[in-house]
């Protein structure tokens, strides 16, 4: 299964990798699981009066369990990694809210990739995923990835910069954008270079 993540933090800080390698760091392959539960609405009859019927309806409840916040968040990340190795922009827009930061972020480095004629064909190997807060319109989810960068010219030549492996610690937040969850952002808690021998 392939997994990844972004450097919020080092947003202003110089950064010896290509755009590109920034980019796919906040995205990864997941269970192609959909998990956003629809709220039901109700009408009850009221007690008091036999003869009167009182619709009382309550907001829809498209609030997540933990199990399904994962698998959502799974789906979420399959489709912005098709995005970034297909070059398809308009799949961006099914995976993050109106107010997210990443949304355009991912746009300019997606057309990057498009301008510079180099494929993205990393792989990633998620160690961890566990839900830290779930609320109605709020979730948080904490993830420890290896990601294997890997960007290839028109060529087929490897011409990917910086280390052969990373690991990252990422804290993912969702939000409901209407009736769906999507993502809202991302922070990337812990970033360091691992010493292996990885090829692209």
């Amino acid at each position: 299964m392939q997994e990844t993540k972004t450097r919020t933090p080092a947003e202003d800080m110089p950064s010896p990798r290509p755009g590109w390698i920034r980019a796919v760091a906040i995205l990864g392959v997941g269970a192609l699981l959909i998990g956003t539960l629809y709220g039901v609405w109700q009408a009850v009859a009221s007690n008091e009066d036999p003869g009167s019927i009182g619709p009382a309806s309550s907001e829809p409840d498209f609030s997540l369990t933990d199990e399904q916040a994962i698998a959502r968040f799974n789906d979420l990340r399959d489709t912005a990694l098709q995005a970034t190795r297909n070059q398809d922009v308009s799949l961006i827009l099914s995976v993050f809210t109106e107010t997210s930061p990443m949304k355009n972020r991912l746009e300019a480095e997606v057309q990057r990739l498009k301008q510079n004629g180099v494929q993205e064909r990393s792989e990633f190997e998620r160690l961890d995923l566990t839900v830290t807060q779930n609320s109605p319109s709020f979730i948080s989810l904490l993830e420890i990835t290896d990601y294997f960068p890997c960007f290839k010219n028109e060529s087929g030549n490897d011409v990917t910069v910086g280390p052969q492996a990373i690991r990252q610690e990422v804290e993912w937040t969702l939000a409901l954008d209407g009736d769906q969850w999507l993502i809202e952002d991302s922070i990337i808690r812990d970033d360091r270079e691992l010493k292996v021998n990885a090829h692209c």
